[in-house]
Parts: C-alpha cells; sequence; structure tokens
C-alpha cells in the first residue's frame, strides 16, 4: 500500500500557535501529527508515503531528512497551496499503482486501522474504497454521511446549516488501485476531495465506523483537548 499525507495547510484556525511551526508538526503528547500517521500506516503494511507540503516546508524537509522511515517517504512541495483535489490529481500516476490510504494529518485517530484495512479488503465488488466515519460534536464544520444496510454511502452533506446527523467523515480513506487509474483516465477535475471527489463516490464507497477516540486538531482548543484525552489515558 501507498498513502498520501495531506499536510500542506495553513493552519490559519490555529492562530498563534503555527506562527513558527507548520500544524503537521504540532504534537499530541510527543509526537508530532505527522509521527502519529506514518507509525500507524507503517504498522498496518504502507510502504511508501507521499507528503503534500508549503507553510514552513523547511522545517518538514528537516524534519523527514532525518526520520527513521526517510527512504520510504517522498515530499512534494507546493509553491502555491493547492486544493486536496489538486493535490491528488497531481500524483495519480505515482499512487495509482497500490491501493492507497489518503489522510489529513490533523486528524489524532487512536484507531490502528487494522479494521478498517479488513473491512476493505472484504469489501463488496461495487466498492472501491473505504471511509473512516466517526461521531461528532460539531456536525456543522464537517461532511455528514448517510449510508444503507450494507453501510454502503448514499448521501455526504459537507458542512451544511442543518446536518441530518452526528456521524462524520474523518478525512482518512483507503481507496483501491482501480479506482485512482479510473480517476487518472477521466482526468477529473478535482480542486477539494469533500465536495468534488466524494459526491461522485457515493454508492462505491463503504463506511467503516471507528469507536476510538477522533480529533481534529485544527483549533486551539481541540489540540487541547487532544493532548489532555492523552495525558488522561497514560495516568
Amino acid at each position: 500500500m501507498k498513502a498520501l499525507l495531506l499536510a500542506a495547510g495553513l493552519g490559519t484556525r490555529l492562530g498563534k500557535v503555527t506562527k513558527d511551526t507548520p500544524k503537521c508538526l504540532m504534537k499530541v503528547g510527543q509526537e508530532t501529527m505527522l509521527d502519529h500517521w506514518l507509525y500507524k500506516l507503517d504498522r498496518i503494511g504502507v510502504n511508501e508515503f507521499l507528503i503534500n507540503s508549503h507553510y514552513l516546508a523547511e522545517q518538514v524537509d528537516s524534519f523527514i531528512s532525518t526520520h527513521p522511515l526517510r527512504e520510504r517517504i517522498h515530499v512534494s512541495f507546493e509553491p502555491e497551496l493547492l486544493g486536496t483535489g489538486m493535490t491528488l490529481s497531481r500524483h495519480l500516476e505515482w499512487l495509482n499503482s497500490d491501493d492507497c490510504f489518503i489522510v489529513h494529518v490533523d486528524n489524532f485517530c487512536q484507531d490502528s486501522l487494522k479494521g478498517m484495512c479488513s473491512l476493505f479488503k472484504n469489501r463488496l465488488p461495487s466498492c472501491e474504497g473505504t471511509m473512516l466515519v466517526f461521531v461528532t460534536d460539531r456536525p456543522s464544520e464537517c461532511g455528514i454521511v448517510e449510508y444503507d444496510h450494507e453501510f454502503i454511502l448514499t448521501n455526504f452533506y459537507e458542512k451544511v446549516d442543518k446536518p441530518p446527523s452526528l456521524e462524520a467523515n474523518g478525512a482518512v480513506y483507503l481507496v483501491s488501485a482501480k479506482l485512482l487509474q479510473d480517476l487518472q483516465r477521466q482526468a477529473p477535475n478535482l480542486y477539494e476531495i469533500s465536495t468534488d471527489l466524494i459526491p461522485i463516490l457515493i454508492g462505491r464507497m463503504n463506511c467503516y465506523f471507528t469507536k476510538q477516540y477522533f480529533q481534529d486538531i485544527g483549533r486551539p482548543e481541540t489540540l487541547e483537548a487532544a493532548n489532555k484525552w492523552l495525558l488522561t489515558r497514560q495516568r
């Protein structure tokens, strides 16, 4: 497997916290968010990683240059920040040789994702990907999912005023090489994954529901919440 780690964001919601440090190098406990995902995905069989960079990219380069997994990590610098769908589209030729995780690294996820890999492996023939779903207390700030009795995605609502449920897209996807190859052949016009790709995967993606702690660390209060949760767990 391969993985695309989306790590180039400005981190503006974090305010002064990201003035001198990119969001992907924020820490929960003693571990950066990049390490959180690199080691988690390494443990479940990801062989190669592609990380996009933009804001304070030199810090990301320095971090990777001494990383234990550095021989398996590729960094793609974006002089102008691209949408997540544009980043995916730009690298489809490299990514599509294998099944691939696509991950927003600003989410702290306690789940090992072994269950997600199993669900993906045993998916119905009509499914070309698996999406992690979690229960959120901020549904209007998330992409909310609906699904059928076989947990196949049937509707998706991106940041709507009156979300129909609390079950949200975790922005962690495992997609097939075939899907990536199809996207490359179709030359898709993707800007953001959530608004341009997920809607065309309705009926073609199943939902993996995590029961483990999951937190977007993109705000000062949610970064603090993740650190408090981890501290409580370590006592």
